[in-house]
């Protein structure tokens, strides 16, 4: 983080985390309160060792971290995480469209696991298929790697889908209230197609999700498709990466109560598009005529099971994709280079 962007970040934040001073103590001022969240973050390093650098207490650390967590959210939420408009979804299909050459998508879905100690009588609910106690970040990004809606908190033990089910955002998808904008034209086509999102095969395919044909049996087209897809919902695997490469303790046990780890993960997603549109420093895209070679994604988490069968698919959905599968072999629709895909 930049010297401004810091400056710009304590400006917004003081009036939340100014405390008045006591006849018997000096109050914590929010220069270090901000430095404290932050060093936390970006190393992942122990309480204790916070604690000696800062010359703080234990507990006072802890409770410095737990607030500051909370007053970014409230703080920078309304600016750099609003709640999405279909104007939103309508900016960000035109940008998939023009980095990722993915037409009507919306975003990418993807969901990450974030360690944490075991909670006081939890029994295996948070035990994730790696063994390891975890709850679920759900994350929708847009093509520029910035995080449009995000979901925290679900059980380690479910699966993507589960965890999609589950979240607020899947259950506004599936009700078709999340404001999506009204069916379009796919580019140089004359039928309507719905907006969507990309996602990979650990999800349930819908009209409004997209995901890859099954690897058994697969045709050139197919291949095609799952390539073009598996391009386009690169996205979300950047941001992750890039959000962890900065943010340290996303790579880390977090050994606070599970409130207090919600909010760190909320803090932490919200930093990411903060410093993104501050600075500008994690955009990876390029344009149509750019090289489209495969991009280097920095992102230790390896992939959730992928359970293929976990709900099937409805004719809409199969017929959707079969039209968007055409429509990546249409001079409209095809890209220079794509064959590759079929070797």
């Amino acid at each position: 983080m930049k010297k401004e962007t810091f400056s710009k970040l304590l400006t917004k934040l003081r009036p939340m985390l100014q405390k008045k001073d006591t006849n018997f103590r000096k109050c914590v001022s929010p220069e270090e309160s901000v430095l404290i969240t932050l060093r936390y973050f970006a190393t992942g390093c122990n309480l204790k060792a916070l604690s000696c650098y800062f010359l703080r207490g234990h507990t006072t650390i802890r409770e410095i971290i737990a607030r500051t967590s909370v007053v970014i959210w409230k703080v920078l939420q309304p600016t750099y995480l609003p709640n999405p408009t279909k104007e939103t979804w309508v900016q960000s299909a035109r940008r998939y469209w023009e980095l990722w050459n993915l037409p009507n998508c919306v975003g990418s879905i993807d969901g990450k696991h974030i360690r944490i100690k075991r909670p006081p009588k939890s029994g295996s609910e948070f035990i994730n298929y790696k063994g390891y106690f975890s709850i679920v970040l759900m994350a929708v990004s847009d093509a520029d790697g910035c995080f449009l809606t995000i979901d925290v908190g679900e059980y380690g033990r479910n699966s993507d889908g589960r965890a999609l089910k589950e979240s607020n955002f899947g259950k506004k998808l599936v009700n078709s209230t999340l404001d999506l904008p009204d069916p379009s034209s796919l580019p140089g086509q004359d039928t309507n197609f719905p907006f969507y999102f990309a996602t990979d095969e650990a999800f349930p395919l819908m009209c409004t999700i997209m995901k890859p044909y099954p690897k058994k049996g697969l045709t050139n087209r197919k291949r095609v498709f799952n390539g073009r897809l598996s391009r386009g919902r690169k996205s979300v695997e950047c941001s992750f990466g890039m959000m962890s490469s900065k943010f340290r303790i996303l790579h880390t046990t977090i050994g606070l109560n599970i409130n207090t780890v919600d909010n760190i993960v909320k803090a932490v997603c919200l930093l990411h598009n903060f410093i993104k549109k501050e600075e500008g420093i994690f955009s990876r895209s390029r344009g149509k005529k750019g090289n489209d070679d495969d991009i280097e994604v920095e992102n230790e988490e390896q992939p959730y099971p992928r359970l293929s069968n976990q709900r099937r698919a409805t004719n809409p959905a199969i017929a959707t994709r079969e039209k968007l599968c055409d429509f990546f072999l249409t001079v409209d629709g095809s890209l220079k280079g794509q064959k590759r895909f079929c070797v």
